[in-house]
């Protein structure tokens, strides 16, 4: 159960069938008060800017709008909503562009529904959730298949720089330098696909979540 009420989600997708799905899998959410579905872009932009929803699930393949243009349209409209992109598209590099322009996730539309509860309850914790990290070959891989690139050593500082640890208290625990923990921060970082520490800490909180 999420420790979240009255959460008011647009969803914008043209495939009524899959617009279906996703009202038979949140629509009985005691969580949500209102789940409305736009069929394409322009719909979901006049619906959203009205109804200023606490979340947008946002299809990256519109009849009348580019991807990444409608998520910059709609975070232009709408400041304070989360928006996560719910999407066939695979390429990590398009991934990688929605996170910049404001995304706070980027999910296959093969998920489960604990997957897209999951990924809810981060949006509304401002924890980010994407799949699609790896290079294209692996895209199709599940966050905690991702770990399986990082050495042991490298899981184990993740583990560490997740519960707050700053790099000297690393290096103290694991008897090693300050400047061999930082080099294996930066070579996490760089594997995982991510930009920074905070969104280290977000996706190791992020597997933790989803294994409990």
């Amino acid at each position: 159960m999420l420790n979240f009420t009255e959460l008011k989600i647009v969803h914008i997708d043209d495939h009524l069938l899959f617009a279906q799905g996703i009202y038979s899998l949140l629509g009985n959410e005691t969580f949500i008060e209102k789940l409305v579905h736009a069929e394409n872009f322009q719909q979901g932009l006049s619906i959203s800017s009205k109804l200023q929803p606490d979340l947008i699930l946002l299809d990256y393949f519109l009849p009348d709008s580019n991807g990444l243009d409608s998520l910059r349209h709609l975070k232009a409209v709408c400041q304070e909503s989360k928006v996560i992109i719910l999407t066939m598209e695979t390429n990590p590099e398009v991934m990688k562009k929605c996170q910049g322009a404001g995304a706070i996730g980027f999910l296959p539309k093969s998920i489960s529904k604990k997957e897209l509860l999951d990924a809810i309850k981060n949006a509304m914790s401002n924890i980010p959730t994407f799949y699609f990290l790896l290079p294209i070959s692996h895209s199709t891989q599940r966050p905690q298949s991702r770990l399986n690139i990082l050495s042991k050593r490298e899981k184990q500082i993740a583990n560490l720089v997740a519960e707050g640890l700053t790099s000297s208290e690393i290096a103290k625990q694991l008897f090693l330098s300050d400047l061999t923990v930082n080099t294996h921060r930066r070579n996490l970082i760089q594997k995982l696909g991510l930009k920074n520490s905070a969104q280290l800490v977000a996706f190791i909180q992020n597997l933790k979540y989803s294994e409990s």
